[in-house]
């Protein structure tokens, strides 16, 4: 059978250009990464008013690589190997259209590169986009190359890497362009200028920068900006340097809060290093990034580049940063500590380690001279080694007493900022009532409609805005009226709350004095052998454990930490453990659990949801009295972006349609017969009322949901995972 090949029209150029690339600053982006794949450490972009230059020192390309693979449009020997062949870089292009970016940017292209396998001669190409796309098939345009002696170095004075001159420009270049192009790159850029070469000698493969310049003075200032937005996201700057005079040594630090606030502090360490200084940013990789920076964008380039670095007389020791956690920050977190080893006892701060930031959520940099350091060293220190020094693999200093100074010394800087973030975030969080009540602002809104109305009498939309002004005093009258009930009610279950604190304080203190008490019974009884009186201990004994086990109910408002910490909790762990501490109430109720372990509850304190959980189990227990076996079932799941934990039981049921009422004070629908109705505990009809008090408050719903089979009750807790 005679046989066809597939061909493809020239035009098809303008074509994946215009659909692959789309954007100026996409297309020039997708040469600088380009450099950045070929293990460039700089790229120079030049833009002017029709010219525009890339220039990098990378690896450049050989003649054959060349051929292979710039001609080759769509190639795909990067995805192939997927780094970067010296600093073993992720590359950024995989779909190889960086050819077609420089045609959807100029008409005319020209292109030197010279390859550091051969750094003496250069492959020079030049490319009429233009001409190209008019010689039909794409298979027959023809480009031409020459190769020469080199005759330029490229960027740091390399004698490789690769120029792209593109002229005759299709767009005309503005500030939102260059700042389109900055959001582009600024992922690949290390974040200070000082990455420059590793202490052991070799180059740092984080060393990459974009440099532009551009006759068009106004938009080199743009792309630094953007360029730097990331570092700039910072929340609060800590800073500090060591100072030796004579025989002392003080750390000086500073805090320096975004809004303006600042902290300082001095302390004494051992006079072992002659000076360092450290600055530190602080970073909240969570909500709205200024810059147009994507939140999840930050997150993944202070994993890759965060951390705190040190650096010796400018060189950087790559032991330290986002990967080792010399400074002991991940440590600390994983154990919960929460109080400073190192902060002396007037600048402590309860559970202030809970606000230290963690790796990813720092980027800093230490300054050393260990060269200085040896110099200023004395006779002693000379003689056993305890200065400030590298060890001979030259990626790390020795873990002497100097080097404990110095990271103490970095760390309590640390310890400082989140005793000052805790107090910080604290004075924020105060709450400030405002100067005009809600009542007096709608009816401000109210009288200026009705003034509108009265000039304009039969406008329909203001004839309904004038309605909504009126539902909306009525609502703000309902709120008030419940927010004064909802006071009402905190007096006396604060009352209650401190009389059970008291009771149960004076309890365990008689109950430790019936204990020793009990003792000497037992071993006097044991001494007359008298049986009747054994026997009778034995049953206080049991009486003091039963006493001992309804105590659990008070445990959480015993804790302080308890009562105080806010954090999101295991649904799991928690329920688990209100049943653990309710169940002599319930006693005759069969427990089970279908929750899993990944489901955590919204940011609260136990004591809240101990205190939610345990009123919904009481009344589990109350509603299952008549039950032959009563049975009780804990799941949790999700459902879309809403997580919930549902608690079923097969007691007496729920009237779905007044539901609503039973979380209203003092409203009590317990159906359940007289004779049992007396074996079960209750109130005046407040549980309920305070489950939704504290669900509101930690924005959670409560309500109860139609049942499945078997059960005759479902009580659903929701709240909204969404981001």
């Amino acid at each position: 059978m005679p046989k066809a090949r597939f061909k493809a029209d020239s035009a098809l150029l303008r074509e994946l250009g215009e659909l692959l690339v789309g954007q100026a600053h996409i297309a020039l982006a997708e040469l600088v990464k380009n450099a950045y794949d070929a293990d460039a450490t700089r790229c120079h972009v030049f833009v002017d008013e029709d010219e525009i230059i890339v220039e990098d020192n990378g690896h450049g390309m050989t003649k054959r690589e060349f051929l292979d693979h710039w001609m080759t449009i769509g190639t795909r020997h990067k995805q192939e190997t997927g780094t970067s062949r010296r600093f073993n870089r992720h590359v950024t292009g995989s779909k190889g259209v960086g050819r077609l970016a420089v045609q959807f940017l100029a008409h005319k292209l020209e292109i030197t590169t010279v390859s550091d396998a051969s750094d003496s001669r250069e492959l020079v190409a030049d490319v009429d986009w233009d001409r190209a796309v008019d010689s039909g098939e794409l298979t027959k345009v023809e480009v031409s190359y020459q190769i020469n002696e080199r005759t330029a170095d490229f960027p740091q004075r390399k004698s490789h890497g690769t120029r792209v001159v593109m002229r005759e420009l299709k767009q005309h270049w503005t500030e939102e362009d260059i700042r389109d192009l900055g959001r582009q790159l600024w992922m690949i850029q290390s974040p200070i200028p000082r990455y420059g070469k590793l202490v052991h000698g070799d180059t740092d493969p984080d060393d990459f920068r974009v440099e532009l310049t551009s006759s068009l003075t106004e938009l080199n200032d743009i792309f630094q900006s953007q360029m730097r937005m990331a570092l700039d996201n910072y929340i609060a700057i800590v800073s500090g340097e060591l100072v030796r005079q004579g025989n002392n040594t003080h750390a000086n630090v500073n805090v320096s809060f975004r809004s303006g606030e600042q902290y300082s502090e001095q302390f004494e360490i051992a006079p072992v290093i002659a000076a360092a200084s450290w600055e530190i940013r602080v970073f909240n990789l969570a909500g709205r990034q200024s810059g147009g920076i994507k939140v999840q964008d930050a997150r993944h380039y202070f994993e890759h580049f965060g951390g705190v670095k040190v650096y010796d007389a400018g060189f950087r020791l790559p032991y330290y940063g986002a990967q080792q956690d010399w400074l002991g920050i991940e440590y600390d977190h994983s154990h919960r500590r929460y109080r400073s080893s190192l902060l002396p006892e007037r600048l402590q701060v309860y559970r202030a380690l809970n606000d230290l930031p963690s790796q990813g959520r720092l980027f800093g940099v230490v300054q050393i001279d260990t060269g200085k350091e040896a110099r200023s060293a004395n006779a002693r220190q000379k003689k056993t080694g305890e200065y400030l020094k590298i060890q001979v693999t030259r990626d790390r200093l020795v873990a002497n007493q100097p080097y404990q100074c110095l990271l103490n010394a970095v760390r309590w800087s640390l310890d400082y900022y989140a005793t000052r973030q805790r107090l910080h975030e604290h004075e924020r969080t105060q709450l400030e009532r405002p100067r005009r009540s809600p009542t007096d602002v709608a009816g401000r809104v109210r009288s200026l409609v009705q003034e509108v109305r009265h000039s304009y009498p039969n406008d329909e939309m203001l004839a309904e805005l004038e309605d909504e002004c009126n539902r909306l005093s009525k609502t703000i009258t309902k709120d008030r009226e419940a927010a004064e009930a909802t006071q009402a009610l905190l007096a006396p279950l604060a009352s209650a709350g401190m009389a059970a604190l008291a009771l149960e304080h004076e309890t365990r203190k008689e109950m430790r004095r019936v204990q020793a008490l009990l003792k000497q019974l037992r071993r006097a009884a044991r001494d007359l052998g008298d049986m009747d009186v054994q026997n009778l201990t034995d049953e206080i004994g049991a009486w003091i454990r039963r006493s001992e086990r309804s105590r659990r109910l008070f445990t959480p408002l015993l804790g302080h930490d308890d009562r105080i910490e806010v954090e999101s909790l295991s649904a799991l762990r928690v329920l688990t453990q209100v049943v653990e501490n309710v169940r002599p109430l319930i006693p005759s109720v069969a427990l089970s659990f279908d929750l899993p372990k990944d489901i955590t509850l919204p940011p609260a304190t136990f004591a809240e949801w101990n205190s939610l959980f345990q009123n919904i189990l009481v009344n589990v227990g109350n509603a299952t009295l008549d039950s032959e076996e009563p049975q009780a079932l804990c799941m949790g799941g999700r459902t879309g972006r809403s997580t919930w934990v549902r608690i079923h039981d097969n007691g007496a049921g729920v009237d779905l349609s007044q539901a609503d009422g039973l979380f209203e004070p003092f409203s009590r629908f317990l159906d359940v017969s007289e004779t049992r109705r007396a074996l079960g505990l209750g109130g005046m009809g407040l549980g309920l009322t305070i489950v939704r008090m504290i669900a509101d408050r930690r924005n959670a719903k409560v309500s109860f949901i139609e049942p499945l089979p078997p059960w005759a009750t479902t009580f659903q807790l929701s709240w909204s995972t969404a981001t």
